[in-house]
């Protein structure tokens, strides 16, 4: 017997309708019925806290169900990954704030620090689809839901915010070719090739011009992609 059958089966046992049974467990009516039709699988808090609304054993509920155990696995996975993107953003915010520090502790300033030009040229067109698009409710959502393995999201929302969150990672890689191209042509006309430190002028324009790429790679690697991946194996 599968899983959504056993649930539909426990949840008649206890006599509990499925308005009682989603409010026990936390979960919506929507969601509880999607449990129980197939659509989707509950997580492996949602399936504790169902053994415990319906008094059986967690094994009553899963045995023989291979698809179900192979969900809490990827589940388990996902969780270990939203962790995973939680402490990396984490850690480089300590990084950024630490190394802003150590630059204003030693006289430098922010202009040493932070490349704003890049930023904006990156950020400008992200704000720009989304305004177009008023996919801000969308592109909040699917981040909230990515962050949090508890917030629920509607299977049509989570689509919409993947194919946003794509979206948004194209937008970006294309800004930052264009402003590395801009950046290129103004260093080949700008630069003075008879000059006494050509070399190092050299290295430091290219420097520049490969820096607004390094930015869109660790925006879509570190942020937009494991926010897909996990929107992705996330259930209603």
């Amino acid at each position: 017997m599968s899983i959504c059958e056993v649930l539909k089966q426990a949840r008649s046992d206890a006599e509990l309708s499925q308005e009682a049974a989603a409010e026990k467990v936390g979960v919506s009516r929507q969601t509880m019925s999607n449990w129980e039709t197939g659509k989707s699988y509950p997580d492996i808090a949602s399936v504790i806290a169902l053994s415990d609304a319906y008094g059986v054993s967690l094994d009553s509920l899963m045995k023989g169900d291979t698809k179900m155990i192979k969900h809490l696995e990827e589940s388990t996975n996902v969780t270990k990954s939203n962790k995973q993107v939680i402490a990396t953003i984490i850690a480089i915010a300590i990084a950024i704030i630490g190394t802003a520090l150590i630059i204003l502790a030693s006289g430098g300033d922010y202009g040493d620090f932070i490349d704003l030009p890049s930023w904006v040229a990156l950020i400008i067109p992200m704000l720009a689809v989304l305004t177009i698009t008023r996919s801000f409710r969308v592109f909040g959502a699917g981040f909230n839901a990515a962050l949090f393995p508890k917030k629920e999201i509607s299977d049509e929302l989570r689509t919409k915010a993947v194919s946003l969150f794509r979206l948004l990672s194209k937008i970006v890689i294309l800004s930052a070719v264009i402003v590395a191209m801009i950046f290129l042509t103004n260093m080949a006309f700008g630069i003075d090739y008879n000059g006494p430190h050509l070399f190092e002028n050299l290295v430091i324009n290219i420097a520049i011009c490969v820096m607004p790429i390094l930015y869109s790679l660790f925006l879509i690697v570190f942020i937009f992609e494991p926010i897909v991946y996990i929107l992705r194996n996330k259930t209603s």
